[in-house]
C-alpha cells in the first residue's frame, strides 16, 4: 500500500520519521500553513498509485473533554464559506480508532489562525477541533479519487490557549516567521511564560503524535485496510 500524509511545516513532525521498511511506501508533503505554499506536489503525489491520504499535525480543540496531547480523528471536515461537509473514509477512521486515536464528529478547517475566544467559542457549536488545511487537503483528495482521513493532535485548548496572535508570525507561503515571533514575545513581555508552556504542550503533542503515527501506519500496513477504488470526480 501507498499513502501521502501531509503536514503543515516542519516542526509538526518533530523527530519522526517514517519507518525504514515502509519508507518507499509513504510520501511526506508539507503543505504550508493554511495551504498557503505550492500545492503541486501534492497534486501530483495524489495522482500516482496512491491508497490513501492522511492529512495530520496541530490542531487547537474546542471543547475541554479533548486536552492538550490527545490524538483525534474526525468523521468529517467542514470549513469556512463552504456548506459542505467533506467525510473521512470510514475504514480509515476505524483504522485510527483501533490504533489508539479519539474519534470526533468534525475538525474544521479556518482561513486564519483561530485566537480569539469568542471565536473559539462559536466554533465550539459547529466542530470539535480547528485547523487551517485538512479540508483542503481532503478535498484534493477526494477530487483525485483517493480515500483519506484527518488525524490531529491538540496543541491547544479552551483552558490552554494560544498565547500570541501566531497570525502575526506566518509568511505568505505559509512559514513560521521566527524573528516576527521573537517580536511578538519582545511586545508582550507578560506572555513569556504562556509561550513556553505552550512550547512544551507541543512538543509534548507532537510526540504523541509520533507514537500514534507509527503505530497506525504499522496497522494500515499491515493489515491492508480496505479502502475504496480509486473513482475520478468530475471537476463540473
Amino acid at each position: 500500500m501507498r499513502a501521502v500524509i501531509t503536514f503543515a511545516v516542519q516542526s509538526e513532525t518533530g523527530n519522526w520519521r517514517v519507518a525504514p521498511r515502509y519508507r518507499e511506501n509513504i510520501h511526506i508533503i508539507r503543505t504550508g500553513i493554511g495551504m498557503r505554499g505550492p500545492q503541486d506536489e501534492l497534486q501530483q503525489a495524489l495522482s500516482g498509485p496512491i491508497d490513501f491520504c492522511i492529512a495530520s499535525g496541530l490542531a487547537g480543540s474546542l471543547k475541554l473533554q479533548y486536552p492538550v496531547g490527545s490524538v483525534l480523528v474526525a468523521r468529517g471536515i467542514k470549513s469556512e464559506g463552504s456548506p459542505t461537509i467533506v467525510p473521512c473514509d470510514g475504514g480509515l477512521v476505524d483504522a485510527a480508532v483501533r490504533s489508539g486515536a479519539t474519534a470526533v464528529n468534525f475538525f474544521y478547517t479556518s482561513s486564519a489562525i483561530a485566537n480569539a475566544e469568542a471565536e473559539r467559542t462559536k466554533l465550539a457549536g459547529v466542530a470539535d477541533a480547528v485547523d487551517m488545511e485538512s479540508y483542503h487537503v481532503l478535498s484534493a483528495a477526494r477530487h483525485a479519487g483517493v480515500a483519506a482521513v484527518a488525524v490531529r493532535v491538540v496543541s491547544d485548548s479552551p483552558d490552554r490557549k494560544l498565547p500570541l496572535d501566531f497570525s502575526r508570525t506566518v509568511t505568505r507561503d505559509g512559514q513560521i516567521a521566527w524573528r516576527r515571533m521573537i517580536g511578538e514575545i519582545i511586545r508582550h513581555p507578560g506572555r513569556l511564560p504562556a509561550f513556553v508552556r505552550f512550547g512544551i504542550d507541543s512538543s509534548e503533542a507532537i510526540r504523541n503524535l509520533s507514537t500514534f503515527l507509527d503505530r497506525y501506519i504499522n496497522f494500515l500496513m499491515m493489515n491492508k485496510i480496505s479502502v475504496p477504488a480509486r473513482v475520478e470526480h468530475s471537476t463540473r
